[in-house]
C-alpha cells in the first residue's frame, strides 16, 4: 500500500472543505483602522466572521495586501490583511481567528 492510499485510508472518504468561508453576521461597531505606517481612519463595521470582516471607510491609503490593526475598542485590537476593496469597502482576513463568542458578541453589540 502507498503512502498516498494510507494516507486517504486513515483521513477517511468524507470530502474535507476546500475554503474557511463561514457564515457572517451582520454588525454595526464603530472601529479604528490603522496602518503599520501611521495612517488611521475611522470605519465601520459591516459584517464579521471567526475570519474576518467587512468593514466600510473612507481611507485612500488602504491597499489590497496591507497589514492592519482593527481598534475594535480602546483594550482589543485584532491584526489583519486587506484581501479586497471597493467602492469604499473593504474585507480583512484577521491573522488569527477569534473565538465564535467574541465574533457573535461584536455582531450583537458592536464595538
Amino acid at each position: 500500500m502507498t503512502v498516498k492510499a494510507k494516507l486517504q485510508e486513515r483521513l477517511g472518504t468524507e470530502p474535507r472543505p476546500l475554503t474557511r468561508r463561514v457564515d457572517r453576521q451582520t454588525a454595526r461597531g464603530e472601529i479604528i483602522v490603522q496602518s503599520a505606517h501611521g495612517h488611521s481612519a475611522a470605519a465601520r463595521l459591516n459584517d464579521i466572521s471567526i475570519y474576518g470582516c467587512n468593514i466600510l471607510a473612507e481611507a485612500d491609503w488602504m491597499r489590497c495586501g496591507m497589514f492592519v490593526s482593527i481598534r475594535l475598542s480602546a483594550d482589543r485590537s485584532i491584526q489583519a490583511i486587506v484581501r479586497w476593496i471597493r467602492d469604499g469597502s473593504c474585507g480583512v482576513e484577521f491573522l488569527r481567528a477569534i473565538p465564535g463568542a467574541e465574533a457573535d458578541a461584536l455582531a450583537a453589540h458592536g464595538a
